[in-house]
């Protein structure tokens, strides 16, 4: 029996362990947290990705657990509504998925079949590779592995192990979001909200039943610090004086226990496989989270990845069959870093100028696409294979 360790127990590390536990592999998950996260944004899944949804049985209870966004409007300072769009921000097409990114994780999770370990609380300290692994966990136990799957996200552990340090692969595209949940005290339904400043956005986003709402500061700055203290220190600088709820906002941070302070950056590497391990998701192939592509390419990754293990565990097709979706993704994310937030207060009052007026233009839906195509060609640039395994 196929020995697989998964390290990470998110979306990369859950998609690749349905399959492989389905196949009849042996499956262990280690995960730093205490338990399967709840936290997060809102994720999208589109193109490709929607395929490798439907395959797995996943597209129907991630459109019904879909954060049933309506629409999102633009407010200025003093929080009037000055231009709207139909769905949520970021949503290319109806035929998307938005859905939470705790919410798909759970979704994910609950098709893991009975049988595979779980350790959490615990992370890799040392991997050995050679005609197996050999992996020391944190907590001193010692465990071989016939193929150790890293699944860890941006700051990966199994990639600066495995492959080198971090430095090597990890791009900061010079802004940083920050994401927690909040009560809703706006009242807003199934609705979205953004303010924009010069160098700085926030999004006010309701959670499906909006008793919540999922708040993102987004601003230009350096790669955050890992210290907590320190990453909200760095947030309050950079909305400092800022107008409409955002004082509160700051206040609610504050206390949020699921503050999650992150750059947006590229991990861009030759390869994601070295040996018997490999890399998933955003832990070997970011695109950074301004392009909304990145849980897609975790899904697609992970089919194929657990596809190949499963089938004759020859993983030279993973490096293969990825290279190009990966690099058009990468791509595609950089016009969207060069142009996260207005540069000034005359490029937000434009902003809005357009989106008002873009119902009345002639020739809308031809502007539409044509502005959203580079991102629709990058979610759907791979044809997936009949059968993996």
């Amino acid at each position: 029996m196929t020995r697989v360790l998964i390290c990470g127990a998110s979306i990369a590390g859950n998609a690749v362990a349905a399959p492989l536990a389905r196949a009849g592999c042996e499956v262990t998950v280690v995960e730093r947290a205490p338990g399967i996260r709840a936290g997060g944004y809102a994720v999208d899944i589109r193109g490709v990705a929607l395929e490798v949804a439907e395959r797995m049985g996943l597209a129907a209870p991630a459109r019904e657990c879909g954060t049933d966004t309506e629409g999102t409007s633009f407010v200025d300072r003093s929080g009037r509504r000055i231009a709207t769009l139909p769905l949520g921000f970021g949503v290319l097409d109806p035929a998307d998925i938005e859905i939470m990114k705790g919410d798909l994780t759970r979704l994910l999770h609950a098709e893991v079949p009975a049988g595979v370990e779980w350790i959490f609380g615990d992370a890799v300290a040392e991997v050995h590779r050679g005609d197996t692994v050999t992996v020391r966990l944190a907590s001193g136990g010692v465990r071989e592995f016939d193929y150790v799957v890293g699944a860890d996200g941006i700051h990966s552990r199994i990639r600066e192990l495995a492959f080198g340090p971090s430095q090597r692969y990890l791009h900061h595209l010079g802004s940083v979001s920050a994401v927690f949940t909040a009560p809703n005290e706006l009242g807003i339904e199934r609705w979205q909200l953004v303010h924009s400043m010069p160098g700085r956005v926030v999004s006010v986003k309701t959670d499906r039943g909006s008793d919540t709402v999922k708040v993102t500061l987004l601003y230009g700055g350096p790669m955050p610090p890992r210290d907590r203290a320190e990453r909200v220190r760095g947030v309050e600088a950079a909305f400092a004086g800022a107008g409409w709820v955002v004082p509160r906002l700051l206040e609610l941070m504050r206390a949020a226990p699921d503050l999650y302070v992150a750059p947006n950056a590229q991990v861009r590497m030759p390869g994601w496989t070295a040996g018997r391990v490999a890399l998933v998701g955003d832990a070997g192939y970011a695109p950074s989270s301004l392009t909304g592509q990145g849980t897609g390419m975790a899904l697609v990754g992970a089919y194929l990845l657990a596809g190949l293990i499963a089938r004759n565990g020859d993983l030279s097709g993973y490096d293969r069959d990825l290279r190009e979706f990966v690099d058009v993704n990468q791509r595609a994310a950089l016009t969207p870093a060069r142009a996260f937030a207005p540069k000034s207060d005359l490029a937000v009052r434009l902003q809005h100028l357009s989106i008002r007026m873009l119902p009345y233009l002639p020739g809308r839906n031809l502007m539409i696409a044509a502005m959203t195509r580079e991102a629709r060609r990058a979610a759907g640039a791979l044809t997936l294979p009949a059968v993996i395994s």
